[in-house]
Formats: C-alpha cells, sequence, structure tokens
C-alpha cells in the first residue's frame, strides 16, 4: 500500500528533528551541563536513601521537581552524562511527534527546526520537558478522562507557565457544560489532587527571599534578544499563528502569555533570558498546521507553500546551526590539548581541576567544549566528594568520578576551596593536575592562577594548539601570549616541604 504523502511529510519533519536534535546532544556536552547537573543532587540523594517524597519536593529554584526527579533516578542508575543529553533530547523530540499529532506535518516541521526549540533541545534543564508539556496538552483529548487528567499533571510538575497552561486547560474542561456535572467534579478534583504539591511549593517559593529580583524590564532589550534567539523566520511563522489560534491552543497559548508577561513584570524572570519563549513554540506550531488544515484546498495549497519556504529557511540554518558545531568539535579531538597530557600521566586517585573562564553569557548556546570531550559523555560520572561540602556549591566545581580520576570544572579558582581540595587529595597520597584552557581572553586569569598556587610545589607545562577560524577567542589573538596554549599544573605537595 502507497504511503500518503502527508505521513511521509510528517515521519520527514520528525526524522529531521531527530537529526538536528542529536547533533545539538554532541555539541552541549559542556560545562555549563555539569553545572547544571549538579542541581540534581539533592533529589538524587534523596532517592539513594530512599525518601522519595523528599524527592518530589526538590525544587530547582521556581522550577517544579520532574526534571529533577528524573535526573536523580539516572544518577541512581547509571551516572552517565549521555544519558542526561538524551533525556532533554528525547523530551524536545517527543514535543515535534505530539503537535504533529495535533497539526499535521506542517506543524511538525516548525516546530523541528525552530531556533529556539533547537537551542535548548538538549540541555540540561527542564525546558525541553516544559515544551513536551505544552504539546502534550495541545493533543490531549477535549473530554476529560486519564489521558488529558496526565497531560495536567505532566504539565504541572514540569514548568511553572506550564503549570498555569494546564489550569487554564483543566478550567475550561470545569466550565464546559456539555461534560455531566459529577465527571467535571471527580475531574476537577482529581487535577487539584494530583497538583496540589506543586501549587503548594509553588507558593512557598514565591513567598520566599530571592524570587522578584530582576530589573524592570526594558522592551527593547527583550525584543533584541527574543528575535535574536528565535530567528526571523520564526518571528514571521508567530506573526501569521495569530489569526488561526483556536479552542485549546489559544487557551494554552494565552495562559502562557499572561504567565511569562507577569514573570517579567514582576521581576520573576529577566528580559534577557531566551529559554522562557521555549513553551510558545508548540502553540505556534499547532495553529499552524491546524489553521492550514482548515482551509478550503485552493487556499490551503498556497498557504502551505508559503508557510513551508519559511520553514526551509529555517531548516537550513538549523542544519548548519545543529550540524556544523558537531563536525568543527569532532576537528578539535585531533588537536592536542593539555589535558591530553593528565589523562597520559595521572595516576589512581589523582584530582583534575578543570579551570576555563566564563566567556559567553549562560544563555547562549553556540560553544562548545573540545576538551571536555576528551571526557567522553557515555562513560559513568557518578558524584564524588573528597571533601564535605553543599554540591550546589558552584565554588567546588561539581566533583565527578571518571574512570580512576576525581573531576572539577569551575570558572575561577577561590583559594579557600581549592586548598581543601588539594589538601585532601595530597593527604589522600595522591596529586591535582590543573589545566587552565580557553583563557587568554579573560583578563588576569593567569596572574590570580599563579597567586592560588604559591604555597605549592609545582610543574607546570604550555601546550600548544593551532587555532583556527571561528575557534573560541580567535578574534582575540591581540598579541596575547596565552591564547593557542593550555597550561598544565602538577601539584606534587606544599612547596618547601
Amino acid at each position: 500500500m502507497r504511503a500518503h504523502p502527508a505521513a511521509l511529510a510528517l515521519l520527514g519533519a520528525v526524522a529531521l528533528g531527530g537529526l538536528l536534535r542529536l547533533g545539538r546532544a554532541a555539541a552541549r556536552w559542556d560545562e555549563i551541563a555539569l553545572a547544571y547537573a549538579a542541581y540534581a543532587e539533592p533529589a538524587a540523594r534523596h532517592l539513594s536513601e530512599g525518601e522519595v517524597l523528599r524527592a518530589a519536593s526538590s525544587w530547582v529554584g521556581l522550577h517544579p521537581p520532574l526534571h529533577g526527579v528524573l535526573l536523580g533516578v539516572i544518577e541512581v542508575i547509571w551516572p552517565v552524562p549521555a544519558l542526561w543529553l538524551a533525556l532533554s533530547v528525547l523530551a524536545s523530540l517527543g514535543a515535534v511527534v505530539a503537535v504533529g499529532r495535533a497539526g499535521g506535518w506542517l506543524a511538525a516541521a516548525v516546530l523541528a527546526t525552530a531556533p529556539i526549540q533547537l537551542a535548548y533541545s538538549a540541555e540540561v534543564n527542564n525546558y525541553p520537558l516544559a515544551a513536551l508539556a505544552v504539546a502534550l496538552l495541545l493533543v490531549a483529548p477535549r473530554r476529560p478522562g486519564p489521558a488529558l487528567l496526565a497531560a495536567i499533571v505532566f504539565a504541572c510538575w514540569s514548568h511553572v507557565l506550564t503549570a498555569m497552561a494546564a489550569g487554564a486547560t483543566c478550567a475550561t474542561v470545569l466550565v464546559d457544560r456539555r461534560v455531566p456535572l459529577g465527571v467535571r467534579a471527580r475531574f476537577g478534583a482529581a487535577a487539584s489532587l494530583a497538583a496540589l504539591p506543586v501549587v503548594v511549593g509553588g507558593l512557598l517559593r514565591v513567598a520566599g527571599e530571592g524570587t522578584f529580583v530582576q530589573q524592570e524590564p526594558s522592551w527593547e532589550t527583550w525584543w533584541a534578544t527574543a528575535s535574536a534567539g528565535v530567528g526571523w523566520e520564526s518571528v514571521v511563522l508567530a506573526v501569521c499563528c495569530l489569526p488561526l489560534l483556536r479552542g485549546r491552543a489559544a487557551v494554552v497559548g494565552v495562559a502562557l502569555l499572561l504567565g511569562y508577561a507577569a514573570a517579567l513584570v514582576t521581576g520573576a524572570a529577566a528580559d534577557h533570558q531566551r529559554p522562557y519563549l521555549v513553551v510558545f513554540g508548540p502553540v505556534v506550531a499547532v495553529a499552524l498546521g491546524s489553521g492550514v488544515l482548515r482551509l478550503p484546498s485552493v487556499q490551503r495549497r498556497w498557504v502551505a507553500l508559503v508557510l513551508g519556504g519559511l520553514v526551509a529557511v529555517q531548516a537550513g540554518r538549523a542544519i548548519q546551526g545543529s550540524l556544523g558545531p558537531a563536525l568543527t568539535l569532532a576537528a578539535a579531538q585531533e588537536r592536542s590539548r593539555g589535558i591530553d597530557r593528565v589523562l597520559a600521566e595521572a595516576q589512581e586517585g589523582d584530582t583534575l581541576w578543570l579551570l576555563a573562564p566564563a566567556l559567553r553569557p549562560d544563555d547562549d548556546k553556540t560553544a562548545t567544549a573540545p576538551v571536555l570531550w576528551r571526557l567522553r559523555p557515555w562513560r559513568p560520572m557518578p558524584i564524588a566528594r573528597l571533601v564535605a561540602f553543599d554540591y550546589v556549591d558552584y565554588r567546588y566545581g561539581q566533583p565527578r568520578r571518571w574512570g580512576a580520576l576525581t573531576v572539577h570544572t569551575s570558572v575561577e579558582l577561590t583559594d579557600a576551596v581549592f586548598d581543601q581540595v588539594v589538601g585532601a587529595t595530597l593527604a589522600a597520597g595522591a596529586r591535582t593536575w590543573l589545566v587552565v584552557y580557553e583563557h587568554a581572553p579573560a583578563t588576569g586569569l593567569a596572574t590570580r592562577v599563579a597567586r592560588t598556587l604559591r604555597p605549592y610545589e609545582t610543574v607546570s607545562w604550555r601546550v600548544e594548539f593551532p587555532v583556527q577560524p571561528g575557534m573560541l577567542g580567535s578574534e582575540d589573538l591581540g598579541g596575547s601570549e596565552l591564547l593557542g596554549e593550555d597550561l598544565v599544573v602538577r601539584i606534587d605537595g606544599l612547596a618547601g616541604l
């Protein structure tokens, strides 16, 4: 039997979305991934101690517990970083599949290639999960039942904004007089009971200090950041979707918009933060896809052709943006770096401290990590503690075990913390290796490192590597003797002993 063209187009959109997200996963194995994974440590610790309820109440800032619990399960069962990335990739791709069911191949293609979706599709945080939650709300049945209830509960536990969308969806059911009153009452009670822990937890955190701390939003800054993050094609597609919004997509879209606007105005969100925009993608995709399907056949062809052209342009940029960095990263593995010397000479029990400055904003997702990629993400990296400390304290560099080594990653060295870790390593009869890389544009970093190392007996090397156009920091050549070099330091003991 010959496959229907629309079914083939849907399958192709999903396949392209999967390929692009795999490319992003390769590029997003970086130091930020390790830092974000650290936030799941409380949930992982509670799960390992059998305290499931405490794990289920482990919020990360204003983010509900679901993503942290899922990461915690991975930490307990098999702490492989590739699984953290795969969790986000599967959630992001699941959103593509869901909107494809709700709005057809065009909806799937829009979401599969959207720049903002791809930028966060492999991040170790809950935004891919939030996109999936919105998509599930849109594809869930209209009448109350287990599927709609599951979508509402999933959305409540995924993100604060998606919880608002879930509440609006539930409200439409409760006011629908076509549904028997008893059915509505039972459905509302079940949804309220499942969402109650999230509602209570959210209210407690909103009432706490540090929630509304962002500056008053600058709408010029917001527009510049948002338009740069989503791309002009997505802006045009979003505008085109407005007259096509109907039914569940309109309800969910308005709830998300009101919640996001409230977060900006009250200072809970900043105008330069892009990831919140991810939740709007499924609404735009479904509105476009289902809206085109409602048009008369002649108009449908022309509108689909125009929108398909925009998606094709978006797809071309997405292929370059997702697969290009992955190929560049693969080529970078052929260049010798400082970490290679450490991995060749370090002995069992040694500590490896990787130090690279934060040269780009946290929401910039264009950098890659050729040094960290020496630690292959498909090998287990369980949480490690040479000394007692709160694991989310970033000064300790989120230590992990990698083979026989303990690995720390940080953007700066805090003398007291570094001394504590080095002291524990020396007391165990092992050595500490420090690798400083991508550090030329960070003014004064080498001087600060030298000051921190004064109390120790050290041996150091400079490992040179070729700097290629487009490489992080290559635009800052400017005579800096540190660019194109990694600094490797081995700490053997205290100076004078």
